[in-house]
């Protein structure tokens, strides 16, 4: 590759939107109506600005080393011991999102689109698509994220957009909320679904413009948090927000219940889960390439395609942990939960560093 920076900020952005929109768009109306009822929209819409605000924080951090990965700069601020071990905790944990965001989409397909197929074998096929797809490089990588997107975003705004003729505004009353512990608690569930936006950090030593990293954040997260903040919109004002807390996949049922043209497409569900086994590939891709990178950095292989091998059983093999839809929901919060607290605490962590290195040259100088 003779130039190493052919991601186009348009491409970078696309990675991230197409990420972002995966497995949890059937269920995301239900928490956000947990923690808030009628003003779930509201509390989606402030855990969209939330997630924009962390990945501000390491986007900043990562802009001031524009020719490195945040794995190889982080050595020169926090020691190379310390560094190695936050990138194997980060490796650990994207495995496990990997292996629990196949589980959901296998309890899905198995639910609603292949019912007597094993778990087991909707699970290996996906992974294992990812395994193939993961030995491209970067720039490949970011092409067939750009490839898909335009499709995934139409394809669900139309859904969204003929769903909206039949909600009713009164379930969708009063739309604010106090900041409740509740309300802390929808939209930091909200956040988790943006943690993924983490694979920038992979992206920027081969974006032509690196400087337009957060210009790119931004537009993925707008664009996906949009899609998200509609879908909740759709689902409460459609069911109602008691209603939607019982239904385990409401978006689905949103599609279910959606006509168009008066019978030329009586319902949009198979349609509408085409396009999200589709947003669920690029999701898991892109948790199966940030792990397959990490493994290759923490030991030194000279690709990823040994370490996307090494992989598969692995997440195979945790994907199958929980024994049903709940535990795996359960698990998938917790997770949510340490992600959080993991790719927050660590870049503050290296801001820290990076000040008190700034501070002692300038006083030294």
């Amino acid at each position: 590759m003779n130039n190493p920076r052919q991601i186009t900020t348009l491409r970078a952005a696309a990675v991230i939107s197409s990420t972002i929109i995966g497995v949890g768009i059937l269920s995301f109306p239900r928490f956000m109506a947990a923690a808030g009822g009628s003003s779930a929209p509201f509390i989606a819409f402030c855990g969209v600005v939330f997630s924009f605000l962390c990945y501000w924080l390491l986007v900043s951090l990562c802009r001031r080393f524009p020719k490195d990965s945040l794995f190889v700069f982080s050595k020169a601020l926090i020691g190379r011991h310390p560094a190695t071990v936050f990138t194997a905790v980060i490796m650990i944990m994207f495995i496990m999102l990997t292996g629990l965001t196949v589980r959901q989409f296998g309890d899905v397909a198995t639910t609603v689109l292949y019912k007597k197929t094993p778990i087991e074998a909707t699970i290996f096929l996906m992974l294992l698509t990812c395994l193939l797809s993961s030995r491209r490089n970067i720039v490949k990588f970011s092409y067939i994220h750009f490839f898909y997107l335009p499709l995934i975003i139409s394809s669900i705004l139309v859904t969204i957009l003929i769903s909206l003729k039949s909600v009713d505004l009164l379930n969708l009353q009063p739309v604010l909320m106090t900041p409740t512990p509740e309300f802390w608690k929808g939209v930091r569930e909200a956040s988790y679904l943006f943690q993924s936006s983490f694979v920038i950090v992979l992206l920027i030593p081969f974006m032509e413009k690196p400087g337009q990293a957060v210009r790119a954040g931004a537009l993925a997260i707008v664009i996906s948090g949009a899609i998200y903040v509609l879908i909740v919109i759709a689902s409460v004002g459609m069911f109602g927000s008691e209603e939607t807390k019982l239904l385990i996949y409401p978006t689905l049922e949103m599609a279910r219940s959606t006509a168009f043209g008066e019978g030329f497409l009586e319902r949009l569900d198979a349609l509408f889960m085409i396009i999200w086994v589709i947003s669920v590939y690029t999701t898991v891709y892109t948790t199966y390439y940030i792990s397959a990178y990490l493994l290759q950095v923490l030991f030194g292989f000279r690709d990823q395609h040994m370490a996307a091998s090494l992989l598969l059983p692995l997440m195979f093999t945790l994907s199958l942990l929980p024994s049903n839809v709940f535990e795996s929901y359960q698990w998938a919060l917790h997770l949510g939960n340490a992600g959080m607290f993991l790719l927050l605490g660590y870049p503050l962590l290296l801001w820290s560093a990076y000040l008190i290195r700034r501070f002692r040259k300038e006083a030294a100088s």
